[in-house]
């Protein structure tokens, strides 16, 4: 190769020209873009990992919204178990309406007041109520159906002969001749505010 030829100079030129190019390109502009890319390549990457956990976890957002409905429908009961506050009204208007049910009087309902216990609030009463044997066994099947706990203890039971004729009208039979007047403490519970 002749370097002294104008044409071969012309290409030699035109050739280092093009390396050169190649070069500052390289160095310039590929190399400072090459590490960009890396890094947006591991950002994307990080991405794809998160978009795949997220669709992991949508993939059971229903079991999971299955669960917290069954989970509220269990509180809501036991809610109704301790309610948050003392609702005295709900146990004096359940009680007679047991009462009138299972034909028995409510003589007396006293409060004893409430006892704090760790996690809840005992309400005590003192409670006389008087029916027949059998209403009597009735009125406690009442007690114990109520929708909040009841708890009946101290109970004592005393008998009175007595006609019910003069009550009622009717001639009783050989089980209505007694009248049984029970006595018994009641405690009803409620949650303690800030337990």
């Amino acid at each position: 190769m002749n370097f002294r030829d104008p044409k071969n100079q012309v290409i030699i030129i035109i050739a280092f020209l093009f390396v050169a190019a190649v070069y500052l390109w390289y160095t310039q502009v590929y190399s400072s873009y090459s590490a960009k890319i890396k890094v947006k390549s591991a950002e994307v990457e990080k991405m794809k990992a998160n978009v795949y956990q997220v669709q992991q976890k949508a993939a059971t957002l229903k079991d999971l919204e299955r669960e917290l409905a069954e989970l509220q429908l269990k509180y809501q009961k036991v809610q109704l178990l301790l309610p948050e506050q003392k609702e005295d009204e709900a146990l004096i208007s359940q009680l007679h309406a047991a009462a009138q049910l299972t034909g028995a009087i409510v003589k007396d309902v006293t409060p004893l007041g409430a006892v704090s216990e760790q996690y809840y609030m005992s309400n005590n009463f003192s409670v006389q109520v008087q029916s027949s044997y059998h209403g009597m066994g009735s009125f406690f099947a009442k007690l114990a159906n109520f929708p909040f706990i009841v708890n009946i203890s101290d109970l004592e039971l005393k008998s009175e002969t007595a006609t019910l004729i003069q009550a009622t009208g009717e001639t009783p039979g050989k089980d209505d001749k007694k009248i049984v007047i029970a006595t018994f403490k009641l405690s009803t519970y409620n949650a303690k505010q800030g337990a």
